[in-house]
């Protein structure tokens, strides 16, 4: 049904609500937008405090090599174990610590496999660091030199590197991370500024159509009305519309047309009493 057919009251009920419901949805799009972002950037975090963890991890189990193999270099000397062993238990704690967070968080299969890999990596290691201080208190010094060089340090450098992977892993989470929530705050705003510029847009065509659908009528109601002010009852006026305009209109012709009449009327009486006075 276009608008000439409908009422005033109908016809700006219609255009309101369409401005409403436009906002409404502009309104609910934000929403949804910013849980979307919300959630996007809280993944992001959780991804950045894990691979935090994990550096820390990595950082304090080097940390523990290091001493291991300073105090091995020492052939374990008495003033270097009773310095290094505490700094060691307390490290060694925190690894468990940090070691249990990452169990807890990474459910990847990919991330699995690398703790899988790391436990395996550091099984390995304990093992022969063990064997290898075994041997130096059994005061086999050319045997524990040979282990040094060819078995610890090799074990650590292999422990290391597997938690080295982990880490490259969590940091490329992180970067794919940051790049979905960037992408996902772009997609958004394209979003609502799309469903704005339309708002926009709809609401300017529903006001012009509904002013230019009063205005116009209101002109040819104004152009007749003046026209029989001053005498011209020649115009007329045919509206097939269904709005009050065209009752309007329908009416201002009916006037005019009983005007005509009259004036008719007027006229025939007044010849007729001129006809009789001769």
């Amino acid at each position: 049904m276009s608008f000439p057919q409908l009422k005033i009251g109908h016809r700006l009920s219609v255009g309101f609500g369409s401005v409403v419901a436009l906002l409404v949805a502009v309104a609910g799009l934000s929403w949804y937008s910013l849980q979307a972002s919300t959630a996007a950037t809280a993944n992001l975090m959780d991804m950045e405090r894990r691979l935090a963890v994990t550096d820390e991890w990595l950082a304090s189990t080097r940390l523990n090599a290091n001493r291991v193999i300073a105090l091995a270099k020492s052939n374990n000397h008495t003033d270097v174990d009773s310095y290094f062993k505490p700094l060691i238990a307390q490290t060694t704690a925190r690894i468990n610590e940090l070691q249990k967070t990452l169990e807890a968080q990474i459910t990847s299969e990919q991330g699995k496999a690398l703790l899988g890999d790391i436990a395996k990596r550091r099984k390995e290691y304990i093992g022969i660091r063990e064997t290898f201080f075994t041997t130096l208190l059994g005061g086999d010094s050319f045997e524990a030199d040979r282990m040094l060089d060819a078995e610890l340090v090799p074990a650590v450098e292999r422990y290391i590197a597997s938690m080295s992977v982990l880490q490259q892993h969590e940091r490329e989470l992180v970067t794919a991370a940051s790049a979905a929530a960037a992408a996902t705050v772009l997609r958004e705003e394209i979003s609502i500024l799309a469903l704005a510029t339309v708002a926009l847009l709809l609401a300017v065509l529903v006001a012009w159509r509904i002013t230019r659908s009063i205005t116009g009528p209101l002109r040819e109601a104004v152009a007749m009305a003046t026209a029989v002010a001053k005498g011209d009852l020649t115009q007329r006026v045919q509206s097939h519309r269904k709005d009050e305009l065209g009752d309007l209109l329908n009416a201002l012709d009916a006037m005019k047309n009983a005007l005509v009449q009259t004036v008719g009327q007027v006229r025939s009486a007044t010849d007729s009493i001129n006809t009789a006075s001769v």
